[in-house]
């Protein structure tokens, strides 16, 4: 059967294709274009699928539901709670289920506990190990930091620019800011975990993290990260049903 995981965030849907755990495809829609989201042709051409969603939008997931219900045998919607990872945490119902399947993917992927970086509409910067998603740091990412600064009276038509030090107007002083600020702030908390977990393997993932790679310390770039621990989440879940 064929597997296919959507991974939905506040920005981006993003529909993987596996082989197993495998991922073999990936299709990217903006999220704001739901209405327009529609079935990638290689799977409208495959038999019945097996397909679990994982969102943090959840006012979208009626509309999603009725869009793979014309190829799919199956639809789960993933939670925090079905990903296999113990939550050594507060609230567990609260924690952002693309959080969880990013720290179940990098620690079976890399055997070891970890740091994961998700560099997204938020950064989020987790820790977990076997033992369980332990918790994390969350910060404003790019754009909000950017859209944050455009809402005060003072500034007005901020433009992606170059950055260079020191910024000879606005926008490039905020580039600027966007561009090694967040880097830093990234490397502080890094620095922390680091004191506290010196085994920890510090793996960079989201949409931005290319562009960010660069700056930041790591040691492996893993952009379809989130994916990965849903392919993971299904493939266990398909085999509890053969």
């Amino acid at each position: 059967m064929n597997t296919v995981g959507v991974e939905v965030g506040n920005s981006n849907i993003k529909i993987g294709i596996f082989d197993g755990q495998n991922l073999r495809d990936v299709f990217i829609f903006p999220t704001e274009d739901i209405k327009r989201l529609e079935i990638p042709a290689t799977l409208k051409k495959t038999e019945p699928v097996f397909t679990g969603i994982a969102s943090v939008v959840p006012s979208i997931n009626n509309l999603l539901k009725k869009v793979f219900a014309s190829i799919s045998k199956d639809i789960f919607f993933i939670t925090p709670f079905d990903c296999g990872l113990p939550l050594k945490v507060k609230n567990p119902k609260g924690v952002g289920v693309d959080r969880v399947l990013n720290c179940k993917a990098a620690v079976n992927l890399f055997n070891s506990d970890v740091v994961v970086i998700d560099i997204g509409t938020a950064v989020t910067v987790d820790y977990a190990s076997q033992k369980g998603f332990m918790g994390g740091v969350i910060i404003p990412g790019p754009s909000l930091w950017r859209t944050s600064l455009a809402t005060t009276g003072m500034i007005k038509d901020i433009k992606e620019t170059e950055a260079r030090i020191p910024g000879k107007d606005t926008s490039e002083a905020i580039e600027c800011g966007i561009r090694y600020g967040l880097p830093g702030a990234i490397d502080s908390i890094v620095y922390l975990y680091k004191k506290k977990y010196p085994s920890a393997k510090v793996i960079l993932t989201g949409g931005w993290s290319k562009r960010f790679s660069k700056y930041i310390k790591f040691y492996s770039l893993k952009r379809y990260l989130t994916l990965e621990g849903l392919g993971m989440v299904l493939y266990e879940r398909l085999q509890d049903k053969i």
